[in-house]
C-alpha cells in the first residue's frame, strides 16, 4: 500500500500563510473590515485611520469625546480584537 502526502487546499494555503507570515497581516484586514462590528457605528464613524505595528494597534480619532470613550473600553476592545482574530494578536491600543 502506498503513502500518499495528500492535503487539503485550506491547510495547503494555512501552511503557505504561515512560512511567509502572511496569516497576521490577513487578521488585520480582517480587524479593519470589522472594527463597526468591534466598536459599534457611532465609534466606527470617527475612527479615520486603523493600523497595525508590531502588537500595537493605531486608531486615529477625530472626535475627543470618542477618543476619551475609547480609552476607557481599551481592555474590552483588545480582547474582542484577539476574539476575532482568534489569537493574541494585539496587547496594546494607541489612540491618536
Amino acid at each position: 500500500m502506498r503513502k500518499t502526502n495528500q492535503q487539503s487546499i485550506g491547510e495547503v494555503l494555512q501552511e503557505f500563510l504561515q512560512q511567509n507570515r502572511l496569516d497576521k497581516k490577513l487578521h488585520h484586514a480582517d480587524i479593519i473590515g470589522k472594527w463597526e462590528e468591534v466598536v459599534g457605528k457611532l465609534f466606527a464613524q470617527h475612527t479615520k485611520n486603523i493600523y497595525f505595528v508590531e502588537n500595537k494597534l493605531i486608531l486615529e480619532i477625530e472626535s475627543p469625546s470618542v477618543r476619551n470613550e475609547l480609552l476607557m473600553q481599551r481592555s474590552t476592545i483588545i480582547e474582542k480584537v484577539n476574539k476575532l482574530a482568534g489569537e493574541t494578536l494585539i496587547s496594546e491600543i494607541v489612540l491618536k
